[in-house]
């Protein structure tokens, strides 16, 4: 199995925040792995993708009024094409499998950063794999969850710093 993420900042609206640009290769090679371990299901896929929309504010408010009914911008939004009643239900015996779509904003990510003092490019990478996980059914829906989830994202996120 071959993981690959579809990028489009068309905007550069990384730059414009001051994000760093991702290392792609080795957040594909991170998710594939992670696929690899989690989802054996998956391995008999020749292709997995993922489809990652870099937003503007007003655009990821647009998607977050249209989808979630919530009429304000959000860091990070995913649209998961194989999750059935919070269960991650990919078909089996296709040779292309696409997980879904990440739209994530650097704008709401800046602002939320700055407001903690944390580093933007991290907060990036860290809303990427909380994405990435949502593809997988995974929710904070619940303290447990929410928990559980976070800690995912967190172990996700140490894998990939791993290797860049």
């Amino acid at each position: 199995m071959k993981l690959a993420v579809q990028i489009d900042d068309e905007e550069n609206l990384l730059a414009e925040f001051g994000v760093s640009s991702p290392d792609y290769d080795a957040l594909e090679e991170t998710w594939q792995n992670y696929l690899e371990e989690k989802v054996p299901a998956l391995a008999a896929s020749d292709l997995v993708s993922v489809s990652l929309k870099i937003c503007s504010t007003a655009a990821i408010k647009d998607l977050n009024h249209r989808y979630r009914f919530l009429d304000e911008p959000t860091d990070v939004l995913s649209f998961p094409m194989w999750e059935q009643g919070g269960v991650f239900s990919p078909p089996r015996g296709w040779s292309e499998i696409p997980l879904g779509d990440i739209a994530i904003c650097p704008e709401v990510v800046k602002l939320t950063s700055d407001e903690e003092n944390r580093d933007v490019s991290y907060d990036f990478l860290l809303m990427l794999m909380h994405g990435f996980l949502h593809l997988l059914a995974w929710d904070h829906d619940t303290e447990e969850r929410e928990s559980e989830m976070f800690s995912e994202q967190e172990n996700l996120l140490r894998l990939y710093l791993q290797k860049v």
